[in-house]
């Protein structure tokens, strides 16, 4: 199911449609399973070695999932702490999707867990993150 964050200003780097600059990633929700997904294929430009994917690119996917899952289950929330752990590197035209689900609520705090692997199912990243409720939808 794809989600409407009408709220939002539709300027974020990541998935705001009036950003010129930004990615424009649509996410898709899986009630059943508490999944928040996007695919990327991440441009030659935003490589740090030489054909690899600078982290900071994956960092900010990764952060933005699990943003989108917290949105998705009812909160708004804001990232308190970011921890990635970098498995295998990210090509540039290589087709890779990121997914986010929330692993626990403890009052205000959300425990959310991301990863990202190519279409072959191969993680190249793995994240948890705590996020902080602001309010509730």
């Amino acid at each position: 199911m794809k989600i409407d964050y009408s709220t939002d200003d539709n300027k974020c780097f990541v998935c705001g449609k009036e950003n010129p600059k930004g990615l424009k990633l649509d996410f898709i929700y899986d009630k059943k399973s508490g999944i928040t997904k996007t695919n990327v294929v991440f441009k030659e430009y935003m490589q740090g070695y030489e054909g690899i994917i600078h982290g900071g690119f994956i960092s900010m996917l990764l952060d933005e999932v699990m943003a989108k899952a917290c949105l998705n289950a009812g909160y708004i929330a804001v990232t308190g702490r970011l921890n990635i752990k970098f498995i295998k590197p990210v090509s540039p035209g290589e087709d890779v999707s990121f997914y986010g689900k929330i692993d626990t609520v403890k009052g205000r705090a959300i425990k959310v867990l991301a990863w990202c692997e190519d279409k072959k199912s191969v993680k190249k990243a793995e994240a948890e993150s705590t996020f902080i409720i602001l309010s509730e939808k």
